[in-house]
Order: structure tokens, then sequence, then C-alpha cells
């Protein structure tokens, strides 16, 4: 009897012992090294640096220099052939004829109603100081109103552009000149126009 009693209570300690063992350590909340980022989390921040940028992909600067001689030279040929013809076109008064030489951006432009506001007042602004100099009251020039391009041409084009001249141009882009006058009393570069080379031709644009 009592032999049994001891191998009980013996069975019952082992029991206890193992419950009762140490227990194992409790993981850290914060790992103690920052592991690498995953691809996804890559791509998530290289969408938010584009996002930043507006997500515009960087636009290469043009250079001028990359212009070759012979590039240039062909423009500026073409370029005065074509102020030549657009001389004769506002000599004529061909409104339509100088229309064809307009890229549409630019005639949508001068459509505008803003386009022709500010030009009315510039053109006011000339007939008053035009007074002035010979000597009549300048507040009692009329306004001209212009209200279309056609206005715009028949005012200010014709008046003022029948007889340029091309000096110089300037590649702002390939595809892309600005045409010169030079001033020579006052030895000054003056913008003629802006033009761009559209289906093999060269148009006025804004």
């Amino acid at each position: 009897m009592k032999k049994s009693i001891f191998i009980l209570l013996l069975i019952s300690g082992l029991v206890l012992s193992c419950g009762t063992g140490p227990k194992p350590p409790e993981a850290s909340s914060k790992p103690d090294q920052e592991l690498p980022s995953t691809p996804y989390e890559a791509k998530d921040n290289a969408e938010e640096a584009a996002a930043v940028s507006g997500g515009k992909p960087v636009e290469k600067v043009f250079d001028p220099n990359s212009i070759s001689e012979e590039v240039y030279r062909t423009a500026k040929s073409e370029i005065t052939v074509t102020i030549f013809e657009l001389n004769w076109i506002i000599k004529a008064r061909d409104y339509k004829a100088w229309v064809s030489h307009l890229a549409d951006s630019y005639f949508s432009e001068i459509s505008s109603r803003e386009f022709l506001d500010e030009r009315t007042e510039d053109l006011y602004r000339r007939d008053q100081i035009v007074a002035k100099n010979l000597g009549r009251d300048p507040n009692l020039v009329e306004k001209r109103i212009l209200r279309t391009p056609m206005d715009y041409f028949n005012y200010v084009v014709v008046p003022s552009r029948a007889n340029d001249s091309l000096d110089d141009i300037s590649f702002l882009s390939e595809d892309r000149v600005r045409a010169y006058t030079i001033d020579e009393r006052r030895g000054q570069r003056l913008v003629l126009y802006d033009l761009a080379s559209i289906n093999n031709k060269w148009l006025i644009v804004n």
C-alpha cells in the first residue's frame, strides 16, 4: 500500500514540474533592424515621386547648337520666301491668303474676344499718338473697334507689316523658328514672327 502511494506521489511531482517550466521570451514588438523594401514598396515610392512632380516626364531641353549650318541656311532661305509672300499678300489686302499662312492655334488666338479687345486699345492709343504728333486733339480720335480677325488684319496688320525684311532667325525648337529684322537706326533686333514648320510649310504661330 505504501509503495502504491509513493508511486502516485512521484508521478504527480513529475507532472507539476513539466507544467511550471520557464516560459519562452516574448517576441519584441519592434524589430532590431528594418527589413529592406519589397518590390511593391519600391513601386509605391516611385509612384509617389511621380505624383509629387505632377506625373509629367522630364522634357528634354532643346539646344540651338544642335542645328547644323545647312539646316539653318535652308530654313532661313525658306522663311525669306515666306515673308516676301506675306508682304505681297498684305499689300494686296488679301485676307484669305493671309489666313492660309497662319497656324490653327494662332488663328484661334486672334479670334478671341480678349485678343481683339487688347488690340483695340493698342490701336486707339496709337491713333491718339499719331493725332497728337499731327497737332490734333487726341481726345477727339474715334476708337476703332476690332470685332473679327479680318478687322485685325485690315486695321493693324496691313498698315504695319507690308514691308518686312528678314535679317536673322533663331531656332526655338527643331521645327519652330523666330524671325527677326534689324532696326538700323536703333541698332535693335526686332521680332517679326514666330513660325513653325507644319506639313512642310512655315506658318505663323503664337
